[in-house]
Order: C-alpha cells, then structure tokens, then sequence
C-alpha cells in the first residue's frame, strides 16, 4: 500500500512538472531592437516593476513599449500608459542616473586596460549614450531599470 501510494504521488509530481506554464515571457535584449526611440535624443528606456520595457521622451511621454510577460494588469491604456507607481519609477531612476553621471569617475589601471564596453557607462538619456563613440564605444541607447542607474547599451 505504501509502495502504490509513493508511485502515485511520483507520478502527480511528475505530471504536474510536464505541464507547460501559461504565462510566455520574452527577454529585454528581445524586444529592445524594435522599440521606438525618441528621435531628439533626449529620451531614454525604462524596464518597469510591471514588466513592460518603455521608451520615454525627455517630457516623460512614452514612444514606444512591450511587455516581457502576457500577465497584464487591468486598467484603461495599459501597458502604453504606466500607471502612477511606474511613472514615479522610472522618473527617480532618471534623477539617479542624471546625478551619477553628473560626478567625475575615477578609472582603476585595470578598467583603463580593458575593451569599452557600453554597460559598464552610466547614463541619463539616448544622447549621452550616442556621443561615446569620440571615446571608441559603440552605444545607441540609455537604459533604466527600476530602482538601478542608467547604463547605455548597444543595439
């Protein structure tokens, strides 16, 4: 009786790991090529706690977004409208990367050895990220990530 019970036991966890989960994802660096950018320069991309990736104008105006899950909160304009949380997200993740890159960064012998490497730069907007290539990077956007500083990316 034991045995058949530990069989059937085995057998619901075994099945229940077979079923496909109902929920797709779809990674950043997916859905980041086809997005839409400000054309001035002055916007940047955000990643919200919503999972939906946002490019914004410099007026906090959204361009363009995609969600990275199908899970998608109620509410009228969503995901192109952020609600008020996500909005106050992505506006103090700009001040936090507009005040780090505002102070000098002093380079290690080590870092000054190694490749330019567009992640390891802080940024505030798509313009910051596009001048670089004075310096020999090859960045083309800003992006945010909630409650993280700006890094310019290449895509």
């Amino acid at each position: 009786m034991k045995l058949f019970t530990a069989i059937s036991l085995l057998s619901a966890i075994g099945l229940a790991a077979a079923v496909p989960s109902s929920h797709q994802t779809r990674s950043v660096g997916d859905v980041l090529p086809g997005l839409k950018r400000d054309t001035s320069g002055a916007g940047f991309t955000h990643v919200g706690s919503d999972n939906v990736v946002r490019t914004f104008d410099k007026d906090f105006n959204v361009v363009d977004f995609a969600q990275l899950d199908d899970r998608a909160p109620s509410g009228a304009g969503w995901p192109r409208s952020p609600g008020a949380a996500v909005l106050g997200e992505a506006k103090q993740a700009k001040a936090r990367s507009a005040a780090q890159v505002s102070k000098p960064r002093s380079r290690s012998p080590l870092e000054r050895r190694q490749a330019n490497s567009c992640v390891s730069e802080f940024c505030p907007d798509d313009k910051y990220c596009e001048a670089l290539w004075i310096y020999g990077y090859n960045c083309t956007s800003c992006m945010i990530v909630s409650n993280n500083i700006g890094n310019c990316q290449q895509f």
